[in-house]
């Protein structure tokens, strides 16, 4: 029953979390509904934060192998768990794509049609983006694929340790359970701004990699993984596994002990408080 349960909040949340996140980039492609990673980011931000709060008493609410990874690398989890919630996240992100497409097909195929392409003549930076992220995502600079690994590497890393640090009973600065979904959202909003620009900002190996694969379903398979299959895993699943793997390293050994450091200095500056209080009552106790 728990391992149901938690195959079940995966598959739920990253369902939600892709739909809602991926459909705000569809509805930016082909209607100008939405505009820069601003507007789309705080989506993304919004429909994570929901995908939290709809699951985490079903699973630990990851929607993200590279977070999963990283939970086992820092001991948050057991590792037999980790199947469970990679088939989760690739069957809710699969389905979210087969989702989309169905709701979005015949705009795709309009879209096309406007731009003089079509299904099997088009470019990766078509409506086929939508389901197939590209690096580099900007005209005004130069992205390698080890910088693309890079920044998507970095962006995870960020985000595990704000997930890590947001669920951490030794810090005592963290908010309060209720609000942390929506901070961890809103550091994926901000980290779109800052990587989208490059690389799309994916941050997800099982949100990049299925709705490839439902691209190459419907017919985009020439260009589903882009000029070359190889660099594209690189930057979208070995750059954030690393990053989420190194971030759980980083908080264990670094961030984690000055969290306690900080959490035992403020545990002895309330004894200290307490007594000094005690001592005055015991004062003016005396004096009457």
């Amino acid at each position: 029953m728990d391992t149901a349960r938690a195959f079940a909040g995966e598959l739920i949340g990253t369902f939600i979390m892709c739909f809602l996140g991926i459909g705000a980039v569809a509805t930016a492609t082909l209607f100008g509904a939405l505009t820069g990673p601003g507007q789309v980011g705080l989506v993304w931000g919004i429909a994570i934060a929901l995908g939290i709060y709809v699951t985490r008493n079903l699973s630990d609410a990851h929607f993200n192998p590279a977070v999963t990874l990283a939970m086992c690398i820092g001991k948050r989890m057991k590792w037999r768990e980790l199947p469970i919630y990679f088939l989760g996240q690739i069957c809710g992100a699969f389905l979210a794509s087969a989702a989309l497409w169905l709701l979005f097909a015949d705009s795709v195929k309009k879209n096309l049609e406007n731009a003089g392409l079509s299904m099997a003549s088009n470019s990766i930076g078509s409506a086929a983006s939508i389901w197939c992220e590209i690096f580099p995502n900007t005209t005004n600079g130069a992205v390698s694929y080890l910088t693309g690994a890079f920044a998507e590497g970095i962006g995870v890393f960020v985000l595990v340790l704000v997930i890590f640090s947001l669920t951490s009973n030794a810090n005592i600065g963290r908010p309060n359970r209720a609000l942390a979904p929506l901070f961890i959202g809103l550091t994926i909003t901000v980290l779109i701004n800052v990587i989208g620009p490059l690389t799309d900002a994916g941050l997800n190996p099982a949100r990049d990699l299925m709705p490839r694969i439902w691209a190459c379903v419907v017919g985009w398979a020439p260009i589903a993984f882009g000029s070359n299959a190889f660099e594209t895993f690189v930057v979208y699943c070995v750059g954030p596994f690393i990053g989420g793997a190194l971030a759980a390293l980083c908080y264990n050994h670094l961030l984690y002990p000055l969290h306690q450091r900080g959490a035992e200095q403020d545990k002895k500056m309330c004894r200290l408080s307490s007594i000094s209080s005690t001592d005055i009552l015991h004062a003016e106790d005396e004096i009457l």
